[in-house]
């Protein structure tokens, strides 16, 4: 079964209710949710029939539910031998670095403080295995109840086939990228980031 086919409203594992498609890409859906069994919002991914990275998304999101930080997005569920392969993430409320920055750039110390957190959060992820390899300005939240969470650590590898042979690198650069970001309001590559307005050339 194709996850294009599935309408808002369509239920998975008889207690993940879809409620808001959020974004496809190549294949995933990304949806806003409602585990009706805990009553709480969620984060669900479906796969299209023929996805050929589902089992490599769905082995990243239970590698990353074994991290012991809670600044990583929290992984309830995952299952890639259903009819509708998915992953349950937690859904969470906040503002990301993006809309952070939509007020104009942020203070050097608050910029530093934010971005610290993530480097911590990807510190103890690096030493499990996992990387995120697609830190962007929307990755990096900022919840309601004023804790830093660094969405998609694993998973977004995963899903895009990103596989660097020096994984590390390219966190540390992207953690580089969201830092300018924070402190200038512009964005330092070629990929456009809603908001976010590149960087002036020299």
């Amino acid at each position: 079964m194709s996850t294009f086919m599935i309408e808002p409203g369509a239920w998975l594992a008889g207690r993940y209710r879809l409620d808001e498609l959020v974004s496809e890409t190549s294949g995933a859906s990304f949806w806003k949710a409602t585990d009706e069994t805990l009553a709480r919002p969620v984060a669900v991914w479906t796969f299209t029939e023929g996805f050929p990275r589902t089992g490599d998304v769905v082995r990243a999101a239970r590698a990353t539910s074994r991290i012991a930080d809670s600044r990583v997005t929290q992984v309830f569920d995952a299952d890639d031998t259903a009819v509708v392969p998915y992953v349950v993430e937690e859904w969470v409320i906040g503002q990301s670095l993006g809309d952070l920055l939509a007020q104009g750039p942020m203070a050097p110390d608050r910029a530093a403080g934010l971005v610290a957190e993530a480097a911590e959060t990807l510190a103890t992820a690096h030493a499990t295995g996992l990387y995120h390899l697609n830190l962007t300005p929307g990755k990096l939240m900022w919840s309601v109840g004023g804790a830093v969470k660094v969405t998609g650590i694993g998973v977004d590898a995963a899903l895009h086939g990103l596989a660097p042979g020096s994984p590390g690198p390219v966190d540390a650069q992207g953690l580089g990228r969201l830092l300018y970001a924070a402190l200038t309001g512009h964005w330092p590559d070629t990929a456009a980031q809603p908001g976010l307005r590149p960087a002036p050339m020299a």
